[in-house]
């Protein structure tokens, strides 16, 4: 971290009171809901949101920055969603952790990926020609689909200036899970998309953002936005990341002090302008399976997009079913905000995540959908620690099952 980085994170927590919006922490009345509605509640009976807020006003925020509850928080805003003040507790965890990070004190595994972005630009450490030839290897795994969808479907597009959309993916695309990888291509293939790869940048994801390393997370989303601006990109279309689209549809234009002039789209809402259109066809009641819907907090409560994903799942499920509580209240699947990544957190997070589970369970379906790849590696993992009957899916991946020949 630089020492300008450093300098800014070591300011005192009247940095924090004062950057939440309009209001401070000291204007919290104590009611408790954020207490009530947060998962992590029991199993730190000794720290939670309202705590976080009293220490902070007391002078000892210094306790809160060396407990592990800041980076069991998903960031996922539901404590707040209500909050008589507005007060918002994720802003004020990610600015917890930015002293934690400050003092040297994140989690090892986070910091290794913070170091790989600085030199490669993402979180794994792979180079422009690694991504460029993964993504060509992966593509011709699957090319006599692709070319039977669309002849040409199987070149994958690389810096093409001109292009309508550019496509931004998650690293776990091109390494532990290449069949999403594979599920875009086709869907890029069956609606004829207009897009391109860059071999600049290929990481939605901004760890940065997770420990409260504000100058490089800022500098993630210029160096996103500059090349969509410079490969005259119209689109700025995210795979389905929760925090990485959240970054770039609700965060960027106030980071970068400017206005961004390129539409921020999720691959999902993409899907369903088409759909509407008439340029995806899809069948109805395709999956015959009954199907539910997990909200991503970053996607639903951060964004707002709830109806998009659940029309399109209403319309090729023959049976699908709403969890409760649901859209603004969703719960969170317990591995957002960096949990999932971070090793620290070890089984605990699936300890956390039993609401979550059971909340599952009550649905009796047999496929559980969601349209962020965070909340697909912890459901996926909390599917196999708790043997729960229910196929984890991706909303594109159902979609594309469900596509009209």
């Amino acid at each position: 971290m630089n020492s300008a980085s450093r300098t800014g994170l070591s300011e005192n927590m009247s940095s924090i009171e004062n950057s939440i919006g309009q209001n401070d922490v000291d204007i919290c009345v104590t009611c408790g809901q954020c207490v009530s509605r947060c998962f992590l509640s029991q199993s730190y009976p000794d720290i939670n949101p309202r705590k976080i807020i009293r220490k902070t006003l007391l002078g000892r925020e210094q306790e809160v920055i060396d407990s592990e509850f800041i980076w069991a928080c998903t960031l996922c805003g539901r404590c707040t969603t209500d909050c008589p003040k507005n007060i918002s507790i994720d802003v004020i965890i990610r600015r917890l952790r930015g002293l934690a990070w400050a003092q040297g004190k994140a989690p090892s595994r986070l910091c290794e990926g913070i170091k790989k972005i600085k030199e490669f630009g993402n979180n794994i450490g792979v180079d422009a020609e690694e991504f460029q030839e993964t993504a060509e290897w992966i593509a011709e795994e699957c090319e006599e689909e692709l070319q039977e969808i669309f002849e040409e479907a199987s070149n994958v597009p690389f810096d093409r200036e001109g292009a309508e959309i550019l496509y931004v993916p998650n690293p776990r695309e091109y390494t532990s899970n290449p069949n999403m990888f594979q599920t875009y291509l086709k869907f890029f293939a069956h609606v004829r998309a207009d897009w391109t790869l860059s071999t600049k940048v290929f990481d939605i994801t901004n760890w940065p953002y997770y420990v409260g390393d504000q100058d490089d997370a800022v500098a993630l989303v210029r160096a996103t936005v500059d090349e969509a601006r410079n490969l005259g990109a119209k689109m700025l279309l995210t795979t389905e990341c929760g925090h990485g689209f959240k970054i770039l549809r609700k965060d960027a234009q106030a980071w970068l002090e400017e206005s961004i002039d390129i539409e921020v789209l999720s691959i999902v809402e993409l899907a369903y302008r088409y759909f509407k259109s008439g340029r995806l066809r899809l069948r109805k009641g395709a999956i015959e399976k009954t199907v539910t819907y997990h909200d991503p907090c970053n996607v639903g409560r951060k964004v707002g997009i709830f109806e998009e994903p659940r029309e399109l799942l209403k319309f090729i499920s023959a049976n699908f079913v709403e969890m409760w509580p649901n859209r603004k209240y969703s719960i969170c699947c317990g591995g957002g905000g960096s949990v999932s990544q971070n090793s620290d957190m070890g089984i605990k997070r699936f300890e956390h995540a039993t609401g979550k589970r059971d909340q599952i369970l009550r649905t009796g379906a047999d496929i559980l959908a969601t349209s962020c790849q965070n909340c697909l590696t912890q459901l996926g993992d909390m599917q196999s620690r708790y043997n729960m009957p229910v196929e984890i899916k991706s909303v594109m991946e159902l979609i594309v099952e469900a596509i009209e020949p």
